[in-house]
């Protein structure tokens, strides 16, 4: 059995990309207890109704969603909250920018950042927490009609997308700092974006405040299952009893349902990412919108950085961040924003994308093992996509069916069901 002392519950003051914005709730009650405080005042944990494995964004969004219903949740953490792929994305609820494969991701896209909004107020009024969710829009700009041709050619998100033209004249009137020689731009005035590492402690932070428990430091976590179902799980700490299981793990996801004998391959993808800031005599030249353009995206933060992103290295898995990226990335953030050649560097880094062999993510029951369920795989949407996967879950655990819901594209089984060779 757990004791919960004997991990780190959510802090403030962990090592991440990002400038954490501020709040009034008192950070200082979660702070690492000492072995004595360990041993006389925290209590056993050996049973919980539902077990979150994964404490980035999805898992912390599954908490706040299933807490808010009265759900008894346990979430556990291999390292720390929004330690992996959630700190090192852009943030970009980019549920029109995007160009999605699958309509029913395009939907669902719309139907997230529209929960996130309505999340936000929430949580502000339990924590008091600012996700430094900003809605500016966002700007697509083009060098030559040609670029624009080739865009709408290319383009397989095109019904719902609530856009404006702005010629050459209107982009140098509503975006001074933009290339003066723009030969037009698309607006996309409902488009938004987060701080994304404030955005997952804000879900793990509200979560506990309704009900949940949150673990990090946990390791060697073993799913238990019988012919049953699922029994628990078992970790270096001790042995938890659960009647369900919710994998939200990114890339850890594949080994632990291999566990219990089910391939879900996920494959890594390595993104790098970099932040400036603009000094006070070249404020001028700071973007107020994101730009979205196809070779690159820039991204000005509530925090007062601007986050230039990303490349896209499939395979890889390690963290370092390259000066032939860095090169590249500030070579095309310039091209669009040429005062981004004054701003100050500050930092860069890189993060590791799951993504799934059809490019969907794995999100639902798995029928074969009664109790277990599954949330990885979302790529590079798992800011976007984590209100509405909450929702999802949060539904299924309650007895609605996927088809109810709307999923059953998304069905952790669907690959067996294509004849996909895992």
């Amino acid at each position: 059995m757990f004791k919960q002392g004997d991990d780190k519950m959510v802090q403030s003051g962990l090592s991440q990309p990002e400038k954490v914005i501020g709040s009034s709730y008192n950070h200082a009650k979660f702070k690492l207890l000492t072995p004595s405080e360990n041993s006389t005042k925290t209590p056993e944990i050996c049973h919980a109704e539902t077990i979150i494995v994964g404490g980035g964004v999805i898992g912390c969004a599954i908490a706040f969603e299933l807490a808010s219903r009265g759900q008894e949740v346990l979430l556990v953490e291999q390292s720390e909250i929004a330690s992996g792929a959630s700190c090192a994305a852009a943030g970009m609820l980019a549920a029109e920018s995007e160009d999605f494969a699958h309509p029913f991701m395009a939907k669902a896209a719309h139907e997230s950042r529209e929960l996130l909004h309505k999340h936000k107020e929430q949580i502000s009024a339990i924590t008091g927490m600012d996700i430094g969710l900003r809605r500016s829009g966002f700007i697509t700009p083009f060098r030559s009609y040609s670029d624009l041709s080739k865009y709408k050619d290319r383009r397989n998100t095109t019904s719902g997308v609530q856009q404006l033209w702005w010629d050459r004249s209107t982009v140098q009137r509503e975006a001074l700092w933009l290339n003066r020689d723009t030969y037009g731009a698309y607006y996309r005035s409902l488009e938004s974006e987060v701080l994304p590492v404030s955005l997952t402690r804000a879900y793990a932070r509200s979560a506990e405040m309704m009900g949940a428990r949150i673990l990090e430091g946990v390791q060697n976590v073993r799913l238990v299952v019988d012919n049953h179902g699922v029994r628990g799980i078992k970790t270096a700490k001790g042995e938890v009893c659960c009647k369900h299981i919710i994998i939200a793990a990114g890339l850890q996801g594949e080994q632990l349902m291999h566990q219990v004998g089910v391939a879900l391959p996920s494959s890594p993808v390595k993104g790098e990412i970099m932040a400036v800031r603009f000094p006070i005599d070249q404020a001028g030249g700071r973007p107020d919108r994101t730009v979205y353009a196809e070779d690159v995206y820039i991204v000005p933060k509530a925090n007062g950085e601007v986050w230039i992103g990303a490349t896209s290295l499939p395979g890889r898995k390690d963290h370092s961040v390259s000066a032939n990226s860095v090169q590249r990335l500030l070579g095309a953030a310039s091209y669009w924003i040429p005062g981004i050649k004054e701003a100050d560097f500050v930092r860069a880094w890189a993060g590791i994308r799951p993504s799934t062999p059809d490019g969907l993510p794995y999100i639902g029951k798995y029928e074969q093992i009664p109790g277990l369920y599954t949330a990885y795989g979302h790529f590079r949407n798992g800011i976007l996509l984590s209100a509405i996967t909450g929702r999802w879950i949060a539904d299924l655990l309650e007895g609605k069916r996927a088809e109810e819901i709307g999923i059953e594209a998304l069905s952790p089984e669907r690959l067996n069901r294509k004849g996909v060779m895992l």
